[in-house]
């Protein structure tokens, strides 16, 4: 029978974690326990990628949710003694007409001990810092050739995060590469529409 371990045990394990794996990164990882369960929430600001965080805290999730059938699922992992997890098994939801199949892994050394988290969703976020933020704006309107004087940017009153044309939002780094971009493909595809009709 596998050893249960708390949702806020679980939360430890990945805070020795992510410390870790990435020295100097502050983390927030914080429990909620809800009616029927639980979940762990991480967040940071610039640092590694969502994908690179994600790699090493997957393991500890101790479920999952099939919105096909709205079933939730749970699942077992391998703990090491280092404390880091990985997957062990799930019995999945397709035998409840779902679309999560069963899986098992073989455990990574004859040292894991296989175990169920009690967390049963685990949700990484990825804030980006202002000055993250404008250094990915300069270097976009570089790439783009871009006069970034001739894009509106003013910053919110509240959190310092920008603004494009006075009234869009860029959450992040990434939605403002998407705006440029499109800017340009826009200022391009109007030029060439002309070009034509001359």
């Amino acid at each position: 029978m596998s050893r249960y371990i708390s949702v806020t045990d679980t939360a430890k394990l990945i805070r020795t974690q992510l410390k870790m794996n990435f020295p100097g990164i502050k983390f927030s990882v914080r429990s909620d326990k809800y009616a029927g369960g639980a979940s762990i929430d991480i967040s940071w600001t610039d640092g590694p990628l969502a994908k690179q965080v994600d790699a090493i805290v997957n393991g500890y999730r101790g479920g999952g949710f099939d919105g096909m059938i709205d079933l939730k699922y749970s699942s077992e992992s391998w703990l090491m003694p280092d404390g880091s997890a990985t997957f062990a098994k799930t019995g999945g939801t397709e035998g409840s007409m779902g679309s999560v199949p069963a899986d098992e892994a073989a455990p990574p050394s004859d040292k894991a001990e296989r175990v169920r988290f009690c967390a049963d969703h685990i949700f990484t976020k990825r804030e980006y810092s202002p000055e993250m933020w404008h250094r990915a704006f300069d270097a976009v309107c570089r790439k783009w050739g871009v006069d970034k004087t001739e894009v509106p940017v003013k910053n919110s009153t509240y959190d310092g995060r920008p603004y494009i044309n006075g009234h869009f939002l860029v959450k992040n780094a990434d939605q403002a590469i998407d705006v440029l971009i499109h800017r340009d493909l826009v200022k391009r595809t109007n030029y060439l529409a002309a070009k034509e009709a001359a």
